[in-house]
This record gives structure tokens, sequence and C-alpha cells, in this order.
């Protein structure tokens, strides 16, 4: 096992996380005021990067393990820097579009590599336990995120997209002096894709769109179900999200040695109970104490289930084709991402919040049954059994 590999993607993925945190919103209302109060195409531009990683990962997901994971880590971390470089000139609606599209580009490769390389250099046993690691350090990131980029948006926000852009750089730096390659001979040659069964792994992201989803709502339409429901809803918003990160950053190691023992069937459909707990409390809990209880529940609901899920990917995934496994794989946060504010934003205004996180709970029900006989099947499957 690689010390050197994981001490570096944690701390990479502390700095991705921290600059996404700054992005999102931030880059949102920068293009509010540069595009005259023009939501409607601020949030179109927005949605141009998952749009872009799912066209990507489609057309040309085999790219991700044709190479070493240390040059495409690169490569992306080069095309990320490109657009937060480019956000800080950019003056029109299609001058953002294009830095989207670039970042876009950047990041879809980015995530599929990094696992594939802690698939590649850490144990089977030890894996889960790694995929904890490196979320904790992503939630490190995300903590620090909101306060300093209100504090530097609020005082010139062309500051915001040099920091991003600075620190991006110096993580590429890192990666191309440091990072070892996991590969013996840093590259692969160029298979055919029609060999290639992706049947169990569709069903497997299929059934995970009930819980990205889930996410995609409460990173958007969450805080409008709080302002309708809860009179002092800022203060509200700003101490659940409080105490989910620290909730991760504290628990998300520690839960995940507790349950190592545990059959992994067992710990996912654990992590699916909560989650389907955690949607109906929402919905049927509409105060203070009832939202942080249900904001626990949703936690440890992801800890017990994305974690082992990245284990599992890396059980059945083909030795070369890694990457574009975690990538297909993760086309579910794209798509959910893409359509799940709109349509959790046309649900939420017309049938209420209660209803939105009942009907994700009873989604997350049938998901979780779905998601069990398709990892039963997929671990059954010889193709699974000889990747594994």
């Amino acid at each position: 096992m690689n010390t050197r590999t994981i001490m570096i993607q944690t701390a990479g993925h502390a700095l991705i996380s921290f600059v996404s945190i700054l992005l999102l919103p931030f880059l949102t209302l920068y293009m509010y005021d540069r595009l005259e109060e023009n939501l409607a195409l601020a949030t179109l531009i927005i949605g141009i990067q998952p749009l872009t990683e799912i066209l990507f990962t489609l057309l040309m997901g085999g790219w991700i393990d044709r190479f070493g994971r240390r040059p495409v880590l690169l490569g992306s971390l080069l095309f990320q820097l490109t657009a937060m470089i480019g956000f800080i000139m950019a003056a029109d609606v299609w001058a953002f579009a294009v830095c989207a599209f670039i970042n876009g580009l950047g990041r879809f490769v980015y995530i599929p590599a990094a696992r594939a390389q802690i698939s590649e250099t850490v144990p089977p046993e030890k894996q889960t336990q790694t995929f904890a690691l490196l979320q904790t350090g992503a939630n490190i990131g995300a903590l620090a995120g909101p306060f300093a980029g209100a504090a530097l948006f609020s005082r010139h926000p062309p500051l915001l997209f040099g920091l991003m852009a600075v620190l991006t750089a110096v993580y590429a730096f890192i990666v191309w002096r440091w990072l070892p390659e996991s590969r013996a001979d840093g590259h692969t040659k160029k298979s055919d894709p029609g060999t290639i069964s992706y049947k169990n792994l569709t069903f497997l992201a299929c059934a995970m769109l009930p819980i990205s989803l889930f996410h995609a709502q409460m990173e958007t339409n969450w805080p409008v179900y709080l302002k309708e429901t809860i009179e002092h809803y800022l203060w509200t918003f700003s101490v659940l999200e409080t105490i989910s990160t620290l909730t991760f950053i504290c628990f998300e190691v520690l839960l995940v040695r507790w349950t190592e023992s545990w059959q992994r069937l067992r710990v996912i459909q654990a992590g699916w109970l909560f989650y389907t707990a955690a949607a109906f409390g929402f919905a049927c809990s509409p105060h203070f104490f009832g939202f942080i209880v249900s904001q626990l529940l949703f936690c440890f609901g992801a800890i017990l289930t994305l974690n082992p899920m990245q284990t599992f990917i890396s059980s059945i995934a083909p030795e070369a084709h890694k990457g574009r496994y975690f990538a297909w794989f993760g086309l579910h946060w794209d798509f959910s991402r893409s359509a799940g504010p709109f349509a959790g934003g046309l649900f939420l205004s017309h049938f209420g919040g209660g209803w939105l996180f009942s009907t994700l709970g009873v989604l997350l029900i049938l998901g979780g049954v779905l998601q069990t006989k398709n990892l039963t099947t997929s671990a059954r499957s010889p193709s699974s059994r000889k990747a594994g």
C-alpha cells in the first residue's frame, strides 16, 4: 500500500472539494451580476459542466484507462486551471459557457482516475477505509469553503477565482512532482469496448439514482424547503450544514472501521435504511430537532452506502478498465445533478416539501430493494468473480 499516494489524494480531495464549494454558488452569483441579473441564463450555464461530464464519459470514457493515472490526473487539473483563469476574464455568456465546458472536460476524468488509482494501490480489505479517508479530506475542504468564498466574493469576486486557480496549480505541481504512477507500464493498450459487459454496472448505477436525487435536493431545494417551514431558516440551514460536515469529518472513518467485519451487502442495506428514514424524517418532522435527527441519519446513510459501493465497483472492474467502470458508475451523480434540481423545484412548488421528501423516501425503498438484487447478481456473476 503506497502511503504517499493516499496522502496526496486525501489532500487533493480536500483542495478539489474546497474549490468546488467555492465555484458553484459564487459562480452563479457572479454570472447573475455580470449577465444583467438573468438567473435562468446563469443556471443554464451552470448545467453545462455536468452535461459535459455525462457526454464525455459516454463517448470518451476509455481515455481514462488509455494512459497512466498520473498523466490523466495532471491533464484534468490543467483543464480545470484553464477554466478558473477563464472565469476571471469572462465577460459575456459565450465566454462563461466555454469555461464551464472546459471545466467539465477536466472534471469528468478526475474522480474515476483517482478512484482507479486507489483500487490499484490499496489492498481490497483496506479500500473502504481509504475511500472513507478521501471523503473525510473532501469534507474538511468543504468546511472552510463557504466562509472563504463569502469573504473574497464580497471584497472582489475575481479574487475568488484567482484563489481557485492558485490552489489548482499547486495541486497540479504536487501531482506532477510527487504522485507515484500506479501502473507498471504507465499505460494500457486500447481495447475493444464491445468485449466489455456494462449490463450489471448500468443496473447498479441506475439503482443509485434515488440516492443521488436525494443529494441533489439537499444541495439545491433543501434551503427553499427550510425557508417555507422555519422562521429563522438561514440560521437553521447554517447549523444543519455545520453538523453534517462535522459528522462526516468525525465519523466517516470510524464508522467504516466499526462495520468492516460486517458483510458488505448488510452494510449497504443499512445505509439505504438510514437514507430512507432521513427522507421521511425531513418530510414528517418539520421542526428544528427533527431536522437535526434527519440530517444525522442522512450522514450515516451516506457513510454506510457510498464507501462500500466504491469498493464493490473496484472488485468487479477488470484491471484494464477500472477508470471507465468508476466513470460509468458515477454517471448517476451527473444525471441527478443535471435534472434533479429542476424537477425537485417543480415538485416543491406544486406539492410542497413534505411530498417531495416523502416521494424520495418511496424511491429510496424501491432503490434499496433493486440494489440488493443487483449486488447479489453482480457478486455471483462469473465475470465479476474473475474481475474481483
